[in-house]
């Protein structure tokens, strides 16, 4: 190399170590696949989910016969084996951290936040009857059952120890919030029946992760105490109360951030969304119950941050809220599929048949014998057929699924035979009664949901048996959940709503209602023109000239929102929100009302008009002979 060749950048120049660079060149076309591959998969699979469910569409009639989760879990069930025959090894296992974290918060948001909170109250002791005796009576049942099973040496499950299996059917016995949704939503029960079983499958989850942490620690322990026990019992009230009150004190919360958000509007629907996934993980950190604490958040946010949000922010968030739910629950569905196909099972025709036949009689039993025991303190009690369909639609789904997987080979040496015994059973709940319940809901003629919106007259009678019923209990001596709703609602209109609310909304009644329904006419006939800004002949001789000053864009405006968000919304009552079709739209339905008024308020002018116009040549004639 000559002297100078270096200088003139013919040369590679030499590093500061006396070592040469390595010379690169530039390339018109490069592929780095390992720098965007964990973006790109999650991207591909999101989008694998949403052309699955328009596929699954397309025909009309196919989601009345067969739910959307047991095609989803039949497309994984094909990718799933496409790819173990294609690398010849398991494909990917649905992550346990992924699931709770990530995929399952969406799900339980959307479902609190549109649950219907007077019927989950009204029922709440029903409810809790079921997911916490139930609960226990399932998982002790089915563990104890099966111990006996595995007791008779032919079988060949004699390693399998008592708590083994007790903590088997503590993670077994869980009814799933996101199967329960996905079938029950579609076969349109009535609302009480809805409300019961995912009630309980919302409150269970707290005994579920209770027992199954429970029976996990005393696995692991060689000798067990009495003060484990004993803990153990205190952690099982900690975990679902602590979970509740961390999810009402970030709702308190995130309705006192969004008090002032008038102003920058734009961030009103990150508060809802940071807020309730906030409350998950800070039950989570603590080992509390993050389904009991988004649920209450959730419920919580939608009785006061809706009042503070603007009609286009609630609007966002009902949206994103769906399209976030929906994609999670096509996503979990798609990866037990895939997860199922595998090298991680172990059959055993035995442990397998007899835990399917134990979840079912177990279940059945529970529901008969705590109806019994309920139907003496309810009002209106369950009938046969509404035990029938509650005991029918304990779906198991990806809870357990999860918590299966989340079991240490060490301490478990038969974890891929409960792996596989979940499987068939999640597998038989989803495909064979989610698929035969429909019919049976119409062979017994169970009361299916009411679609149709009530009217004002009879929201009126609501309220006013809500105040008899009130005043009675006063009366008698008896404080029922009547009695202690008007105490909640005093205590609310008194204190929260002043600290959580921007302003003072005046109280709903006939009156108010009346004179708002009146200004908003008044101000369609003045936007219409129907109103002349010229004074009558009759009021000239009062008339004094003055100038009016004309409101502003802004007043106008801000008047606009207040009328179409309140006066609207309290003539017509939202329809219970399914999460698998949306519904009308408001604007359009309150644009085509305020439409037909219009029509009819400029049909009484005409009609007026054209009255008046007849009476006056009758009346220059009688002065013409007067």
């Amino acid at each position: 190399q000559l002297p100078g060749a270096a200088a003139m950048g013919t040369g590679t120049p030499p590093s500061p170590s006396g070592t040469a660079f390595e010379e690169t060149r530039l390339h018109v076309f490069t592929l780095d696949y390992p720098h965007v591959q964990i973006p790109f998969e999650i991207t591909l699979w999101i989008l694998l989910a949403s052309l699955a469910k328009i596929g699954f569409h397309l025909y009309h009639k196919l989601p009345s016969i067969v739910p959307e989760s047991c095609l989803l879990i039949l497309v994984g069930l094909l990718l799933g084996g496409i790819i173990f025959g294609a690398e010849e090894k398991s494909p990917p296992v649905m992550n346990s951290d992924v699931f709770f974290l990530y995929l399952l918060p969406p799900i339980v948001l959307d479902a609190g936040y549109f649950m219907p909170t007077r019927l989950f109250f009204e029922n709440f002791g029903t409810i809790f009857w079921y997911a916490v005796v139930g609960t226990l009576w399932n998982a002790i049942g089915i563990g104890i059952s099966l111990y006996g099973i595995c007791q008779i040496s032919a079988f060949g499950l004699t390693d399998i120890t008592l708590l083994q299996n007790l903590l088997f059917g503590s993670l077994i016995s869980a009814v799933d919030p996101v199967a329960v949704l996905a079938v029950f939503e579609n076969i349109h029960v009535n609302e009480q029946l809805y409300i019961l079983v995912f009630g309980e499958s919302l409150l269970n989850d707290a005994i579920t992760v209770v027992l199954y942490n429970l029976f996990k620690s005393f696995c692991q322990m060689r000798t067990i105490k009495v003060i484990d026990i004993f803990a153990g019992i205190a952690n099982f009230f900690i975990v679902g109360i602590g979970g509740v009150l961390i999810g009402i004190l970030l709702g308190f919360v995130a309705a006192f951030t969004t008090r002032f958000t008038h102003k920058i509007r734009v961030i009103e629907p990150l508060f809802v969304f940071l807020y309730s996934y906030l409350s998950y993980i800070t039950a989570e950190m603590f080992h509390l119950s993050g389904i009991m604490a988004i649920t209450a958040c959730a419920m919580t946010m939608n009785k006061y941050v809706e009042e503070n949000v603007s009609q286009k922010s609630y609007t966002t968030i009902k949206y994103f809220m769906k399209m976030l739910s929906s994609v999670s629950e096509t996503l979990i569905f798609i990866f037990m599929g895939v997860s199922t196909v595998g090298k991680n099972h172990e059959w055993n025709w035995a442990f397998v048949s007899f835990t399917l036949l134990f979840c079912l009689i177990w279940r059945a039993l529970g529901v008969f014998v705590l109806t019994q025991i309920i139907n003496v303190f309810r009002t209106i009690p369950l009938t046969f057929k509404d035990q029938f369909i509650i005991a029918y639609g304990g779906l198991r789904g990806a809870i357990c699924f999860s918590l299966v997987f989340l079991l240490p080979p060490a301490v478990f040496p038969r974890k891929k035979l409960f792996i596989t015994a979940v499987i068939v059973v999640i597998f038989f709940t989803v495909f064979i009664q989610g698929i035969t319940i429909r019919p049976l809901v119409e062979f017994l003629d169970v009361k299916r949901s009411n679609k149709k919106q009530p009217a004002v007259s009879e929201e009126i009678y609501n309220r006013f048996f809500d105040h008899v019923k009130t005043g009675i209990e006063d009366v008698c001596g008896h404080w029922g959940h009547n009695f202690w709703r008007d105490k909640f609602k005093k205590f609310d209109n008194k204190y929260l709503r002043r600290l959580l609310i921007r302003e003072n909304q005046p109280k709903s009644s006939i009156v108010s209602l009346y004179k708002k329904l009146e200004i908003k006419h008044a101000i369609e006939m003045a936007e219409s023109g129907m109103i002349s800004k010229v004074p009558s002949s009759v009021s000239l001789s009062d008339y004094h000239e003055g100038k009016i000053k004309p409101l502003s864009p802004t007043e106008m405006e801000n008047m606009r929102e207040i009328l179409t968000k309140n006066l609207y919304q309290i003539r017509h009552r939202t329809m219970s929100y399914n999460r698998h079709s949306l519904a009308a739209d408001a604007s359009e339905k309150q644009a085509k009302e305020i439409l037909i008024r219009r029509r009819h308020s400029l049909r009484e002018s005409l009609r007026k008009t054209n009255s008046l116009s007849r009476e006056r040549p009758v009346l220059a004639v009688c002065g013409v002979f007067f």
